[in-house]
């Protein structure tokens, strides 16, 4: 269950990004162009605060099988003094927090904008953040497509 998990999560970062990449480039040309905003932004949008979702929903439950972090939670004093156990353990669950928090913040704020151009602008400005986080708290060191190959 760990390995399906683990690749699962690994696999779906790409959904995540891929989504944010989309949002955010149709909020920046409609927010440059004064463009409308169209049904297409809102499900854009809506993949991409969706996609992080399921991507916690994956996360937490790795967290709580995973074997790297039960080692750690037993002993605190050295997962704080291994990089890597620290990443896991603390910063890439609260880093990516920040970010399915900014994203949802994000797409209440971009529903609730007066006009077209605020509703861009402020998906923009949202989005942007949280795609900032996710793209900090990404382990880039590890296989970017896990199971295949070497």
């Amino acid at each position: 269950m760990y390995a399906a998990l683990l690749h699962t999560h690994n696999l779906t970062r790409w959904i995540v990004l891929i989504a944010a990449l989309v949002a955010l480039v149709w909020a920046l040309q409609g927010w440059l162009g004064r463009r409308p905003f169209e049904k297409r932004h809102r499900i854009a949008n809506l993949v991409f605060v969706a996609s992080l979702d399921v991507q916690l929903v994956l996360g937490v439950a790795l967290y709580a099988v995973s074997p790297r972090v039960r080692a750690a939670l037993s002993d605190m004093g050295a997962a704080m003094a291994n990089h890597e156990l620290r990443f896991f353990v603390v910063e890439h669950l609260s880093i990516m927090l920040v970010a399915v928090v900014l994203a949802h913040v994000g797409g209440a704020l971009s529903r609730r904008a007066p006009d077209d151009r605020g509703k861009h602008g402020r998906a923009l400005l949202w989005f942007g953040l949280s795609t900032l986080a996710v793209l900090f708290a990404i382990p880039w060191w590890r296989p970017l497509f896990p199971g295949m190959g070497a």
